[in-house]
This record gives structure tokens, sequence and C-alpha cells, in this order.
């Protein structure tokens, strides 16, 4: 993103809210607005008339509930379409299942509709970096939903196999599960790096081995799966 401004889509059902993000975000001298959106529809036609121009969005930020094509929809759509596009979830406390969806569908992390204007632009920095947005408000809420009811206790005589999942932690080395476990907590590569005493490429790489063998898409999923089976 250097030397350019961040282009961001911005995609609510309150015009109001719409509006007051746009004004907070115009303060920014590194972020511009490139366009607005009510719901899911409109945003899809907005960003593909900006592709068209050569001037895509860097960063959507996403309502979930709206009408006629919801968040979610349109983040599956959107992800479909354009594989690398950055998604941030705008979201309220009640939304959990929809946010975990919407992770689930590729989203980068999420935002507090309740957020200071500091938050709001330093989120659509770190999504236009592809950093992965996990806010300690709310990432409880989401990773409760990922923990599961304990398993009865298998009898001596019928003991259970191991999970699959449980074989694809142990195929990780002792360095991958330290970056998995940072990456859970939200760190980004550069932070990894200088925590580990690596650089940022070695993470880079260190990372795509995590996915690969976790059977992974991205850092999101990746978080989400070291809340579950290395942090809980």
């Amino acid at each position: 993103m250097t030397g350019q401004r961040i282009r961001v889509l911005i995609v609510d059902d309150q015009a109001l809210l719409r509006e007051g993000f746009r004004k907070l975000l115009e303060l920014e001298q590194d972020i511009e607005v490139a366009g607005m959106a009510g719901d899911g529809e409109a945003a899809l036609s907005i960003a593909g008339r900006l592709h068209a121009q050569q001037t895509p969005p860097d960063v959507i930020l996403m309502d979930i509930r709206m009408p006629r094509m919801d968040g979610l929809a349109a983040i599956n759509a959107f992800k479909s379409r354009w594989p690398d596009c950055h998604i941030v979830i705008l979201t309220t406390f009640d939304d959990t299942d929809l946010i975990y969806a919407g992770l689930r569908a590729g989203a980068l992390g999420y935002l507090l509709k309740d957020s200071t204007a500091e938050q709001l632009a330093n989120a659509v920095r770190a999504a236009a970096r592809g950093e992965v947005l996990l806010q300690p408000e709310i990432a409880g809420k989401v990773f409760a939903a990922l923990t599961p009811a304990p398993a009865p206790k298998p009898t001596p005589k019928a003991p259970l196999p191991p999970t699959a999942d449980r074989l694809y932690v142990e195929d990780l080395t002792e360095r991958e599960r330290e970056i998995l476990t940072l990456v859970a907590k939200g760190a980004s590569n550069r932070q990894i790096g200088e925590a580990l005493f690596i650089t940022e490429g070695t993470v880079k790489n260190h990372m795509s081995n995590i996915l690969s063998k976790l059977g992974l898409r991205d850092r999101t999923q990746a978080a989400l799966y070291a809340k579950e089976h290395l942090l809980s």
C-alpha cells in the first residue's frame, strides 16, 4: 500500500452509520472512501464497476444483517469473485454466530460498530496489509462457539482412535506451534518475527507450511484452529 491511499468500500444498511464511517475515514490522509452500499447486491455492483475501472477497493467493511443480500452471502460472493479481497465484518456483540460464519467464509476479522475513529482507521490499515483482526472485546464469544462439548470418556475395552485434528496438530514442529499460537493472539508477521527473533520471510514460510499441514485456507482459519486446539 506504500505510495497510494487505501480505498475502502463501506457496506451497511444504515445510512447514518455509512455516512459516519465515511466522514471518519476521510479525515485520514492515507484512506479514501471508494464507495458505499446499503446491501450485498449493491456492494457487488459497485465493486464490479471499481474493478472494471482498475481502482478496486483495498478493504471492504461489511455489515452482517442487511436486506436483499446479507453480509454472509455477500462475503461468499466477494470471495468467489475476488478471492484476494480483504473483508472486515462490521458487527455488534449479538452477531457471534454470523461472525464465525463470516470468518469461515474468508473475512479477515471484524470491527465493532462502536469503535473509535482511531480503531476504525487502524483496522482498515491492518486489513489492507492482510492482517487478521481479532478484537479482544468479542474474540472470546467467537471462539466459545468453537469449543466442542466434552466427549464421553472411552471405556478401556473400546478406546477411541485419535482424531484427525489431533494428528494434524502433532504434525507441527515446535516452532510452527509457537507461530500458530501467536497468530491466534492476533500478532502480525512482523510482531511474530520480533518475538521469536526470526525474519518476516521465515515467518511467512512457516505459515505456508502450517496452512498446508492443517489443510487451512488462510490466517483467519489458522487463528480459529489454534484457539480451539492449542489455546483451549
